[in-house]
């Protein structure tokens, strides 16, 4: 099973060759504003970096950076939103009936831990700062919520595919249990992102022992 394709595009950029000229420009510019919050943040951390140095970076001036963003807040949502969903579906990709439901639920989250490592500058801002995005009037909030709905049922479905194999209990909320999930790994993903030097492997094998911890509740 796959995700709906409306919920795998989520977040990703549009195909530029169905815009119009205007539409083209605005899609590119915003190609460039990301760029260059990814970079910027990156390198600098959140507090090191400005709007305008932003600006500057992008080519644009810091008035039209406005149009597309309207805090540094906003920026994170706006790098979050192009990352997550490409994580997502590397995730999924590792996703088959085949496996065990623990197995699935790891194989989908290991893509974000490997991205993260590759930058933890960056992610740490994302992981730190994006988390009361949903409370936020930005720009993007709104896609950030899209993103995590899908994101949401992405591990509905790998419930699902263990439900439909007998591996636990098929009495209980799927949607609830998904958020338990999420929430697991996000309290142990920014538990292990902010350690001195954070280890793929180690991170993962918190992650399936507390994931086992969570199956042992579905079984009964």
């Amino acid at each position: 099973m796959l995700l709906r394709r409306e919920d795998r595009g989520v977040g990703l950029e549009r195909e530029k060759g169905h815009l119009g000229l205007r539409e083209r420009h605005k899609v590119e510019k915003l190609d460039r504003i990301t760029n260059a919050t990814q970079e910027l943040f990156g390198r600098l951390g959140y507090d090191g970096t400005t709007l305008r140095e932003i600006a500057e970076k992008s080519g644009i001036a810091l008035g039209t950076l406005s149009l597309y963003a309207k805090d540094k807040r906003d920026l994170i949502l706006l790098v979050f939103n192009r990352n997550i969903p490409r994580l997502m579906n590397a995730g999924w990709a590792k996703v088959s009936p085949a496996n065990r439901l623990e197995e699935n639920m790891l194989a989908f989250f290991e893509p974000f831990y490997r991205a993260y490592a590759k930058d933890l500058t960056l992610y740490r801002i994302i992981l730190n700062h994006g988390q009361l995005a949903d409370q936020s009037a930005g720009i993007h909030s709104q896609e950030f919520v899209r993103i995590r709905v899908a994101f949401l049922a992405a591990l509905v479905e790998i419930i699902q595919l263990g439900r439909a194999k007998g591996e636990c209990s098929a009495d209980g909320d799927a949607a609830l249990q998904a958020r338990a999930f999420y929430n697991l790994y996000f309290a142990a993903v920014r538990w292990w992102i902010y350690m001195p030097d954070p280890k793929v492997k180690a991170g993962l094998a918190e992650l399936k022992a507390l994931f086992a911890l969570q199956l042992m509740g579905m079984r009964q």
